[in-house]
C-alpha cells in the first residue's frame, strides 16, 4: 500500500486540486494496482499543533489534533492508525509523520523570518506626490510637456526644497532618503498627464527659483492677490476688504493646506447673476491645481481627486440636495475631506459579478456654488461668502478676466516658490491657537488656518490684517448663529405674506407662481410640493376648507412670529391682524 500526504507545501507523491479556505492544498495519490493512504493536515496552532487525518480513498481511517514534533504523539496516531490493519505498513507510516514534522517546522521557521523582515511603517512617513510639507524637505510637482520617442507626452516633476536650503527637481521616485537615513515613501504613484496639462508654474520662474534669484515676500504676493481680486468682483462696500481678505487667503491655503490637520471649504452663496462664477473664474486661475467640476460622476471625481489631488471648484452645487445614489456618494466624499486621511468608499466591479473595496483619498481644498444652499452638515464644514448683484454702473462685471495674462501667470509663479520655501512656517502656523480668540470646536476649525495664515502674512508686512480677519471672522460667525434660514425659504414666506394681505387663501402652487415671479431662475425646478415642504419647517402647513387645501387660515401675526424667530425680513405692515390674515392699523 502506497501512503500519500496532502499539506500546504506541495510535496511530491501526488496531484495539487486546489487551495483549501485555509491556505493549505489538498493532494491526492496516483492510483496504481496497490490501495493508496492519504495523508492531509492542516495547521490548528503554534508549536507544531496539527489536525490530522488519514483516509483510505473516502473512508477516514484515523483524524486527530495532535503536536507532530512529539515523538510520542506520532505513536499514539500511528498505533491508532495500523491497529487492526495488517496491509499498512507502519514503517512507511512513521516515514510519512516524520516528514510531515520536518515540513511543519521548515514552514513556522520560514514564517517567523517572514514576520521579522517585515518592519511596521509609520503612516506619517507616506506623502501625496502633488504637494506634501515634512519639517525636512517640502515638495511639489508640476505637469511639464515635454518630446517622448518623438511624440509630445506629459511628464510630472518633482521639486524638492529641503531645510538646509537645498533646492533640486527629479522624476517621481518610489522615496525619498531623509538626511537621518530614514525613508519619506511617496503614494499614490501617479499616472501620466494629459499633454493639455500646461505648467502651472513657467519655465523661467522655475528656472530662477532653481537658481535661488526668484525671491518672494508673503505680505506682497497677499496684496497682490487682494488687488487682483477686487478688480474683478463687486462686493458689498462694508463687507469688502473682510471678504477679498478672506478669498486671498484661501488662495495662499490652496498651497499649503497639507501642513494642516482639517481646513475649511469655500461656499459662495446668493441669488443668479450674484458673481459666484465669476469668483470661480478668478480663482480657477490662482489656486493650486484647480479642478473645476458640476457635471462629473462621483466615480470620476473619487478618481480624479485620488490620482492627482489639487483643489475642487463644485458649482451649481443645488444638485447635492437631490435624492439619487450619485449624488449622496459625492456628498459623502465632500463631508470626508475636509480632514486629512479623509476617504471615500466604493465598491468597484472585478469581475463575473464581483466587486472590491476600494478607497480613494479625497482631502483637499474644495470651494462650492449654488443658489438655493448646501446641506446642513455640510454647510457646517464652509466659510460663506454672500454674493450680491453688482451696481448697474460697475465697470467689473465687464471686464475681461484673460486680459492681462501675464498677471495671473506671476501670482502663480509667486505662490509655487512661497509654497516650497515655506515649508517649516506653515507647519508652525498649523499649531498656532492663539489667533483664534474666544472660538471653539467648528468654528476655531473653520478659521484656524486663515487666521494664523493672517498672522504671518502681517509679520512679513500687511499691517492690520490679523485684526481685520478676527472682526470678520466674528460677524461671520455670529451671522451664522442669526441667519440659520435658506434663502429660498425667506422669499417663499415672504410671498405666502404677500398674498394673505391682499386677503387671498392660496394654495402651494400659488405661492410658488408669486416665487418664480420674483426669482424665476432659483425657482425654475421647484414644485409646490418642495414649496409645501420648506413651509412645514416653520409650522406653515395647509388646512382643508371646503375641499380644498390652502393657507387661508395663516394670518400675518403667525407670520410676524416667524419673522421675528429667524430674523427674517417677510416686508410685513406693522399692526395686527384678524382671523382672516388681514391688518388692522
Amino acid at each position: 500500500m502506497e501512503t500519500v500526504r496532502s499539506n500546504s507545501t506541495g510535496c511530491s507523491g501526488g496531484n495539487r486540486i486546489g487551495p483549501r479556505a485555509n491556505g493549505s492544498y489538498r493532494k491526492t495519490g496516483q492510483m496504481s494496482d496497490k490501495t493508496t493512504l492519504i495523508f492531509t493536515y492542516d495547521r490548528v496552532g503554534n508549536n507544531g499543533k496539527i489536525n490530522l487525518t488519514a483516509k483510505l480513498g473516502d473512508e477516514v481511517l484515523a483524524m486527530d489534533d495532535l503536536n507532530i514534533k512529539s515523538a510520542n504523539a506520532r505513536e499514539r496516531f500511528a498505533k491508532q492508525l495500523c491497529k487492526d490493519r495488517p496491509g499498512i505498513d507502519r514503517t512507511d507510516v512513521d516515514r510519512e509523520l516524520l516528514s510531515i514534522a520536518d515540513e511543519t517546522h521548515q514552514k513556522q521557521n520560514t514564517q517567523q523570518s517572514v514576520a521579522k523582515s517585515l518592519a511596521e511603517l509609520d503612516v506619517s512617513r507616506i506623502v501625496r506626490p502633488e504637494r506634501f510639507i515634512t519639517q525636512e524637505v517640502s515638495g511639489l510637482t508640476v505637469a511639464i510637456p515635454t518630446l517622448r520617442d518623438g511624440r509630445p507626452s506629459g511628464q510630472l516633476k518633482l521639486y524638492l526644497r529641503w531645510m538646509d536650503g537645498k533646492r533640486e527637481v527629479v522624476n517621481i521616485p518610489e522615496s525619498l532618503t531623509l538626511p537621518d537615513g530614514r525613508k519619506l515613501w511617496i503614494h499614490p504613484t501617479p499616472g501620466i498627464p494629459s499633454i493639455l496639462d500646461r505648467p502651472a508654474w513657467s519655465k523661467e520662474a522655475r528656472t530662477a527659483w532653481m537658481d535661488g534669484t526668484h525671491s518672494v515676500n508673503a505680505a506682497d504676493i497677499f496684496q497682490r492677490l487682494c488687488r487682483c481680486i477686487s478688480h474683478y468682483i463687486d462686493f458689498p462696500k462694508a463687507q469688502a476688504p473682510g471678504t477679498t481678505a478672506t478669498l486671498a487667503l484661501w488662495v495662499l491655503l490652496t498651497y499649503c493646506y497639507p501642513a494642516w490637520s482639517a481646513i475649511p471649504y469655500l461656499y459662495l452663496g446668493g441669488p443668479a447673476g450674484s458673481g459666484k462664477s465669476r469668483v470661480f473664474e478668478v480663482l480657477s486661475r490662482l489656486i493650486f491645481r484647480p479642478l473645476q467640476s458640476s457635471s462629473l460622476s462621483a466615480a470620476a471625481l473619487f478618481r480624479t481627486l485620488h490620482g492627482k489631488g489639487g483643489t475642487l471648484l463644485y458649482d451649481e452645487a443645488e444638485r447635492l440636495k437631490q435624492n439619487a445614489p450619485d449624488v449622496a456618494e459625492i456628498t459623502a466624499m465632500l463631508l470626508a475631506g475636509y480632514k486629512r486621511g479623509g476617504r471615500a468608499t466604493r465598491l468597484e466591479p472585478i469581475g463575473d459579478g464581483t466587486f472590491k473595496t476600494m478607497e480613494f483619498q479625497v482631502y483637499g481644498p474644495k470651494a462650492m456654488a449654488c443658489i438655493r444652499g448646501l446641506p446642513v452638515a455640510l454647510s457646517s464644514r464652509c466659510i460663506t461668502v454672500v454674493m450680491f448683484r453688482a451696481a448697474s454702473g460697475s465697470a467689473k462685471p465687464r471686464r475681461r478676466i484673460d486680459a492681462y495674462t501675464e498677471r495671473w501667470q506671476t501670482l502663480r509663479d509667486d505662490l509655487h516658490a512661497l509654497a516650497l520655501d515655506c515649508g517649516t512656517d506653515f507647519l508652525d502656523m498649523a499649531q498656532q491657537d492663539d489667533v483664534c480668540p474666544k472660538m471653539s470646536g467648528r468654528a476655531f476649525e473653520l478659521w484656524q488656518p486663515l487666521l494664523a495664515l493672517a498672522s504671518w502674512v502681517e509679520c512679513c508686512g500687511a499691517a492690520g490684517l490679523l485684526e481685520l480677519m478676527q472682526d470678520y471672522a466674528a460677524s461671520s460667525i455670529e451671522s451664522g448663529r442669526e441667519d440659520q434660514t435658506p434663502d429660498c425659504d425667506e422669499i417663499l414666506l415672504r410671498m405666502l405674506g404677500n398674498l394673505r394681505q391682499l386677503g387671498i387663501s392660496p394654495i402651494a402652487k400659488d405661492v410658488l407662481g408669486k416665487a418664480k415671479e420674483e426669482e424665476p431662475q432659483t425657482f425654475s425646478s421647484w414644485s409646490a410640493k418642495g414649496v409645501a415642504n420648506a413651509l412645514r419647517r416653520y409650522g406653515v402647513e395647509t388646512h382643508k376648507t371646503q375641499g380644498r387645501r390652502s393657507y387661508g387660515h395663516i394670518t400675518l401675526d403667525q407670520l410676524r412670529r416667524i419673522q421675528t424667530t429667524y430674523n427674517m425680513d417677510l416686508n410685513l405692515p406693522e399692526g395686527y391682524s384678524d382671523n382672516t390674515g388681514g391688518s388692522t392699523p
